[in-house]
């Protein structure tokens, strides 16, 4: 049980973090200070916290990942505009793209993570298989 909360915590993390990371420099890693990790980190680890608080009350909601998706990008949106004013845009636009970016990343987390326990689980299958 402790370990599936620890997942639910930890996934919108690492993915919330790089986003909002990759938004602020405008895709210019190399303009990135310590300043704006330690931003993007308080980003990802409220976006986090907020989806384990969700995921306390409605468990349900988190089977569908295109849900799961949405629920990661807006929260991440939310904790955004709570941690650091917009370097572009208007007031919501840098944190309307990083929900964006972060519910993007958690789509194509969902679809890569499940080919790849997929193709794991036929090897180890077939190994089993051949012993």
């Amino acid at each position: 049980m402790l370990s599936q909360k620890m997942k639910v915590f930890v996934t919108p993390f690492c993915e919330a973090t790089p986003a909002c990371l990759l938004v602020m420099v405008q895709g210019n890693i190399w303009l990135a200070t310590i300043g704006h990790l330690q931003k993007a980190v308080e980003t990802g680890f409220i976006t986090g916290v907020g989806v384990l608080v969700l995921s306390l009350f409605t468990h349900r909601w988190f089977s569908n990942k295109y849900l799961l998706a949405g629920i990661t990008g807006g929260m991440c949106f939310i904790a955004d505009l709570l941690i650091h004013p917009t370097h572009f845009g208007s007031y919501t636009t840098e944190a309307i793209v990083t929900g964006t970016f972060t519910a993007i990343i958690s789509l194509v987390a969902n679809f890569v993570g499940k080919k790849l326990f997929i193709h794991g689980r036929a090897k180890l299958t077939n190994g089993q298989i051949k012993d």
